[in-house]
């Protein structure tokens, strides 16, 4: 008797111990818009490519913060809010970044831009480096029934815009307009 309450016991620990235990899930954290583009005041990037066909660099760099924005050398102003990132006008990545997040942005009472999220957690190749969990956005405003203009922005983590793709849609014809990359960048310590 002693024997079977021993056998018991051991058969009943052992079926207790072998059930499948899943390992407990540990999910990284999801990055949001504010991870994407570093504002602080010193950061700039470089950027090169064509425009209208034409050879062009330019160097952005944020030199001061009025009003709540960091504005740039530029004239652009931008902050980061509990939605994402914004201009003073639009939202320009907006969480949560996920493929088929849209939002629109009415810029004036004859034009509304669309923006959606395209593509997200990507690896994407620039001068300035190879970059991962990337974010691509993409903005589109109809000029009219047969124009409209696309920009396509692509961000990377801790870096901001690596690419720029601008194209002209006239009657289901692409036109490319513009297309910059990032060759360089230097980011002020936090």
């Amino acid at each position: 008797m002693h024997r079977r309450a021993l056998f018991f016991s051991m058969a009943t620990l052992l079926a207790m111990t072998s059930c499948a235990h899943k390992p407990a899930v540990v999910e990284e954290p999801k990055l949001r818009a504010a991870d994407y583009q570093p504002l602080a005041i010193g950061n700039q990037w470089t950027y090169a490519g064509k425009v209208g066909g034409q050879p062009v660099e330019k160097t952005i760099t944020i030199t001061e913060k009025r009003d709540g924005f960091f504005a740039d050398d530029a004239g652009g102003m931008l902050r980061m809010d509990a939605e994402g990132l914004r201009d003073e006008m639009r939202y320009l990545l907006r969480d949560p970044l996920e493929s088929g997040n849209k939002w629109k942005s009415i810029v004036s009472v004859s034009s509304t831009e669309q923006y959606e999220i395209v593509d997200v957690g990507f690896t994407t190749a620039v001068k300035a480096g190879v970059f991962n969990d990337c974010v691509l956005v993409r903005g589109s405003n109809r000029i009219d029934a047969e124009r409209a203009l696309r920009t396509d922005w692509t961000y990377a983590p801790q870096v901001g815009i690596v690419r720029i793709v601008s194209t002209a849609v006239f009657g289901g014809r692409e036109i490319p307009q513009a297309e910059l990359e990032l060759t360089s960048f230097k980011l002020a310590s936090p």
